[in-house]
């Protein structure tokens, strides 16, 4: 094996996979936090629903019969600690693995931010309105300025 090809599976060994379903799958956001936009792929979340809580932030929460569409994004430590911070883990969310499908069929474990036993309505997915990303993107830069 070369050292090129080993240094690549050092690398790719090193990255955490996580599932986004929110916030984190914005690439002007995932600049901001990371410093570049980061590798996604289509994913879904099989057995479990999609919430809104009262606060207004999405949530997802156990159901047998529920599916989240998202991305399966490629993190190092450092932008993970970073997705972290952004999501308020342990106080708001909490980071736990979960088995995610990917379009080509294949599962594989990834990490999830959840709130299952959180109290909200749930909710058909899309995007967030332009005003609240907008909103989100001017505090995000505020915090990192400061």
């Amino acid at each position: 094996m070369s050292e090129k090809t080993q240094k690549a599976e050092q690398e790719t060994a090193q990255l955490e996979l996580l599932f986004a379903y929110g916030t984190l799958q914005d690439a002007e956001l995932q600049r901001i936090l990371f410093g570049a936009p980061c590798r996604m792929r289509k994913a879904a979340l099989l057995g479990w629903t999609l919430h809104v809580a009262p606060e207004g932030w999405l949530f997802i929460k156990p159901d047998p019969a529920g599916s989240v569409s998202g991305s399966l994004l490629e993190l190092d430590a450092e932008a993970l600690r970073a997705a972290d911070l952004w999501e308020e883990t342990p106080t708001l969310y909490q980071r736990e693995k979960v088995m995610v499908r990917l379009e080509d069929g294949g599962k594989l474990p990834a990490w999830a931010y959840t709130r299952r036993t959180a109290e909200g309505v749930p909710h058909s997915g899309g995007a967030l309105s332009l005003l609240r990303r907008e909103d989100m993107l001017a505090a995000l830069r505020r915090s990192v300025l400061n």
